[in-house]
């Protein structure tokens, strides 16, 4: 039952531009009553908010979240009538969501949540309430709110399973593999993913393609016995192997005879490397602006010297920089506009909405915001609420194929 309202509940997300004929845009506040809905209309709801800047404030009744000694038949019935009641007496439309969940979307002031609570005190637990009646306002909290309604219908990512304990890799390990890289296609080690500018009006369409080495996958495929974690100097070698391998297929005829704008994942010393220089020996001046060098920013603070060199070189001969930063804290600790980088590769990641850092203030400062990692549309909510546009990960993925 999940997997069949997971795609249409996706699908509700996604900008699309309005059908012929139909007197509603993306940019048209929400109706205020409507039919009984679900999954795909609550999650369309949110869509239309962000889009038009409409305020609704939603209570969503988790009776999945019911503690076990009250979830029985009565308590049940008495937390459905106590969210029904007061709908007579005001506009609201309802949602049935997976699970036994309900919700209920109404315009400001809020006046149903305080009237669930006067209809459960004494009747329920007050902990108990707090677990199950939760209130949220659009668009500020779109976010949340899909991130819950992907995690009703199934669609949050689960933890997997610890990898195994492996011995350090050895160099010796490492120089009897590298004259196999040096011949061996960086296709299959390398990810590459369109970035997408979504809006939440419904504009769409690809800018560009990031591509970056996965060391990871090298290893499993050439050292496979051997780890990573406990001897970063060989790791980091390896890292730039694979990204010499990458920056030798960029400059290809058939690219540069239409080239594209590409987003490039490299360390600081692939950046000041032989490699970097013969690529850009080989690329005209036109071409250069279309390629952005994202640097990590663990890398940055552990040779901030090399990456100044770097960055001096790039900008000097026409590319893009950018920041790829794992968190708003990151960001704080290194601002975007005292490092010269006109973009910042933010990573999406749980904890992002409570801590984003200045991530909100980068677009009047003119700096670009690529959310990354977006692959779930929680993700993609919350950028709109930050006034993000440019999205890459499975989310905009799954967009494209639909």
């Amino acid at each position: 039952m999940r997997t069949a309202q997971a795609a249409p509940a996706l699908r509700a997300l996604s900008p699309e531009p309005p059908r012929m004929g139909s007197h509603l845009s993306a940019a048209d506040p929400p109706p205020l009553t409507g039919p009984d809905g679900g999954a795909a209309d609550l999650a369309a709801l949110v869509r239309r908010c962000l889009a038009s800047g409409s305020v609704r404030d939603v209570l969503w009744l988790r009776l999945s979240r019911l503690p076990k000694g009250l979830d029985r038949p009565h308590h049940r019935r008495l937390l459905r009538e106590a969210l029904a009641l007061p709908q007579h007496a005001r506009r609201a439309r309802v949602f049935h969501l997976p699970d036994g969940d309900m919700a209920v979307a109404t315009a400001p002031p809020d006046t149903l949540r305080p009237a669930v609570l006067r209809a459960l005190e004494g009747a329920v637990e007050e902990e108990a309430i707090g677990q199950v009646v939760r209130a949220l306002r659009l668009p500020d909290q779109s976010g949340a709110l899909l991130a819950g309604l992907e995690e009703s219908l199934g669609l949050a990512p689960r933890e997997g399973a610890a990898p195994p304990s492996l011995p350090p890799l050895e160099a010796g390990a490492l120089a009897a593999v590298l004259p196999t890289l040096t011949r061996a296609d960086p296709a299959p080690y390398l990810r590459r993913q369109p970035i997408l500018r979504l809006a939440p009006e419904g504009d769409s369409g690809v800018v560009a393609h990031s591509i970056a080495p996965l060391p990871r996958a090298l290893r499993d495929r050439l050292l496979p016995e051997w780890g990573l974690e406990d001897a970063p100097a060989l790791a980091a070698h390896l890292r730039l192997s694979l990204e010499t391998r990458m920056l030798a297929g960029i400059a290809r005829p058939e690219w540069l005879a239409s080239p594209r704008p590409l987003h490039l994942s490299l360390s600081v010393a692939a950046l000041t490397s032989e490699a970097f220089l013969g690529l850009d020996g080989r690329l005209p001046g036109a071409v250069r602006p279309m390629l952005t060098l994202g640097v990590a920013a663990a890398d940055i603070l552990s040779d901030p010297a090399g990456f100044a060199l770097g960055r001096d070189l790039a900008l000097c001969r026409g590319y893009g920089l950018a920041l790829e930063a794992p968190n708003g804290a990151a960001l704080a600790l290194l601002p975007p506009s005292r490092l010269g980088v006109g973009t910042v590769r933010l990573a999406w990641g749980d904890g992002l909405p409570s801590d984003p850092g200045p991530a909100a203030a980068l677009a009047g400062e003119g700096v670009e915001v690529v959310l990354t990692g977006a692959d779930r549309t929680a993700a993609i909510a919350w950028g709109w609420e930050n006034g993000i546009t440019l999205f890459q990960g499975r989310a905009t993925d799954r967009h494209l194929r639909s």
